[in-house]
């Protein structure tokens, strides 16, 4: 599990827990822990803030104590606490950037029905990450700043030549802002441009059935008014 997905200390190191239970280590020391976050993910967290953390979350995982350090097994609540945190929360780090465009890819590729995007920016890439999409899926497009360019023709074209139903609508009000997927089941938030995708630090989250709703609403709303291009 890589604990970058979480965006608090406490959920990364019960991450960190459970890597560690996995391979073997049932008990590890926070010093162990603290090294592992930063070892393997960038994260500096000290093992004081660590024993700070867990002695407050008892029930996340269990402690004792040896050589006169305190060492930490994850229990049930813990796990729970971050269960899905893989699937739910995507940590985009250049450094990591072809690794997430595959994790991306692989997210496009299992959209089913109709797939919504809101992208306020819009290039070829856009349109060669969205070719990741299943050419069943009729894929519909809002966007705002949309750089009218020979590649992004063609690669258009090109998209709608080998069977993808693609359509790009522009709304003409300066009002769009966040970026996310809808498909006919889930919905997820993208932190930057699918453009930019993997250039700077992001996440991509998955949003709750509520927010999806009421999103959705609004997507529909703005693509009845917007302008079809090409």
């Amino acid at each position: 599990m890589d604990a970058r997905a979480f965006p608090d200390p406490l959920h990364q190191v019960l991450a960190v827990l459970r890597n560690l239970g996995e391979r073997g280590d049932q008990w590890s020391a926070s010093s162990e822990v603290s090294r592992h976050l930063r070892e393997d993910f960038g994260l500096q967290i000290h093992w004081r803030t660590i024993d700070a953390l867990l002695g407050k979350n008892r029930t996340m995982a269990a402690r004792r104590k040896r050589k006169r350090h305190w060492e930490y097994m994850l229990l049930d609540e813990g796990r729970a606490a971050i269960a899905g945190g893989d699937e739910a929360i995507i940590f985009v780090n250049p450094d990591t950037a072809l690794q997430r465009t595959l994790k991306l890819h692989d997210l496009l590729a299992k959209l089913k029905g109709t797939v919504r995007i809101c992208d306020p920016y819009l290039d070829n890439l856009t349109i060669e990450h969205l070719q990741a999409c299943q050419k069943t899926a009729p894929i519909r497009v809002l966007t705002m700043n949309l750089r009218d360019t020979g590649p992004l023709r063609r690669v258009v074209a090109a998209a709608k030549t080998s069977g993808y139903d693609l359509e790009i609508r522009t709304v003409t009000s300066r009002t769009l802002h966040d970026r996310y997927v809808i498909d006919d089941t889930d919905m997820v938030i993208l932190g930057t441009s699918l453009n930019g995708f993997g250039k700077k630090q992001s996440f991509v989250i998955q949003a709750g059935p509520d927010i999806r709703q009421t999103v959705l609403a609004e997507f529909e709303r703005q693509w009845q008014t917007a302008a079809t291009w090409p």
